[in-house]
């Protein structure tokens, strides 16, 4: 179990106790699998030269391997961003350039692309050191996680590792996440839910960790939790719809199951739970800036009619509205594991986040009842003005997911050569047929208000082996 507090330092030991014990979910330990040790990794990654505080770029595809790197680069003082494998290498190039990076960690790698010659071992992967970066913006201890689209893709939230570690803390508190326990981690490590809420939550509270996919596919799932013993799994609403299209009871070790990264119709949440009739459902909100967990709802200890709430703040964590007499309003963060800032290149139409010490604006709509429970209302990038009504893109998604079968929808916002706005809807499907669309038209245009109904709609079939948040 790693104890680390604001006031100490990463310990080695407790760091290589906890990656001895984790596997790949195919059953191999780091060693068995081409991989290296704690140890190794770090000799590897001194050889470097990097200067305390340098970034270090890890796109690597899941595993021990990837949880290894992480820790490593924090033990030697250097600050790592994880980013997605599939990246390509002109835009991890403007990303570097752009954060200050002096190091990138891959798989595979063609030194040219990078403007060098020589590639180091580092583990079980190969590195190259970055040009043009001399000195470094960041301190020891500091973590770089990409952000949100809205803030541009060659931007990034700086954070520290003792307070993702104490969000972690918080967020296992939440949900119960206990010493016996075995997590899985299926969705990609370098997104802030799978390496704050399951990597480093594993870590704090002794969990033993096996990690997997992406991509994502139902039948791998349930055997990877048959397999280990898992207890404990997290998933996005995208595949708590495809095991709901499945409709197969989830295997019966899985004590508990988390759901983040998006809003999950509480119909879904409902049938979540039959799916898992003994087993626990906790519904979390949060966001990168944040640290980034919450808010949790314990569903299966909740009525029905909370089924619709991300439930409560984490403790540590205040929340309000912004303007305080409104009904319901941008909700405002307050913690001490908001970011200590953004870097990069942020959008000019980026909004201000940091409002004030400690105190994030998520750019979410929020209710808050009586009893402090949060309901998400929506984005509010969501609201568009269509033939002079407002429309919120987050009811015509809802509308689209409560539709049998349907596990993903995604509203674009067209705008017409004589300026008037449409909104288009792109929707993925478990079964495609023939009838599909008009069935779905059909489903929409009986739930929605005219100005809400998509003025064309484009359906495909979900492809269960790629990942979607």
């Amino acid at each position: 179990m790693i104890t680390t507090d604001p006031k100490t330092r990463l310990d080695a030991s407790e760091v290589a106790h906890f990656l001895a014990r984790a596997v790949d979910a195919n059953g191999s330990r780091p060693a068995a699998n081409g991989g290296a040790s704690l140890d190794d990794v770090i000799t590897d990654l001194a050889k470097l030269g990097l200067p305390p505080g340098g970034v270090v770029i890890l796109a690597l595809s899941n595993g021990v391997h990837l949880v290894t790197q992480y820790f490593a680069a924090l033990l030697l003082g250097l600050v790592p961003l994880a980013i997605s494998p599939a990246i390509p290498s002109a835009r991890i190039t403007e990303l570097a350039r752009h954060l200050g990076a002096h190091a990138l960690v891959a798989a595979r790698l063609d030194p040219a692309r990078y403007s060098t010659r020589t590639a180091y071992r580092v583990g079980s992967g190969r590195a190259v050191l970055l040009p043009g970066q001399d000195g470094t913006a960041y301190q020891p201890g500091e973590v770089l996680m990409l952000t949100s689209g809205t803030s541009g893709m060659f931007s990034a939230c700086v954070h520290h590792v003792d307070s993702l570690l104490r969000n972690a803390r918080r967020h296992a508190e939440s949900v119960g996440l206990r010493a016996e326990d075995v997590l899985l981690v299926n969705l990609p490590l370098y997104y802030s839910y799978a390496i704050v809420a399951q990597a480093f939550a594993a870590a704090v509270s002794g969990a033993r960790l096996v990690v997997s996919g992406p991509p994502f596919a139902p039948a791998s799932y349930r055997s990877a939790i048959s397999a280990h013993g898992v207890t404990s799994s997290s998933v996005t609403p995208m595949i708590a719809r495809m095991l709901l299209a499945q409709g197969e009871p989830l295997p019966p070790t899985l004590r508990m199951l988390t759901v983040g990264g998006d809003r999950i119709a509480p119909e879904q949440v409902s049938g979540l739970l039959s799916l898992n009739p003994k087993g626990e459902l906790y519904i979390t909100y949060g966001l990168t800036e944040a640290g980034p967990r919450v808010a949790t709802l314990a569903a299966h200890q909740e009525h029905g009619r909370r089924h619709s709430s991300v439930g409560l703040p984490l403790t540590g964590v205040r929340t309000s509205l912004r303007g305080k007499e409104a009904a319901e309003g941008e909700l405002l963060v307050a913690s001490d594991t908001v970011l200590l800032r953004k870097v990069g290149a942020i959008a000019p139409h980026a909004r201000k986040t940091i409002v004030g010490p400690g105190v994030i604006a998520t750019g979410d709509i929020f209710r808050i009842d009586g009893d402090g429970y949060l309901y998400f209302r929506g984005r509010l990038s969501d609201f568009v003005v269509v033939r002079g009504e407002k429309v919120s893109l987050l009811s015509v998604r809802q509308a689209a997911h409560a539709i049998p079968g349907v596990l993903r929808c995604i509203p674009r916002v067209e705008i017409a050569e004589d300026g008037t706005t449409h909104v288009d809807l792109e929707v993925y499907v478990a079964d495609l047929d023939g009838d599909t669309e008009q069935r779905i038209r059909r489903v929409l245009n009986s739930f929605l208000l005219p100005s809400e109904r998509p003025r064309r709609i484009v359906v495909g079939a979900a492809d269960p082996t790629v990942f979607q948040k």
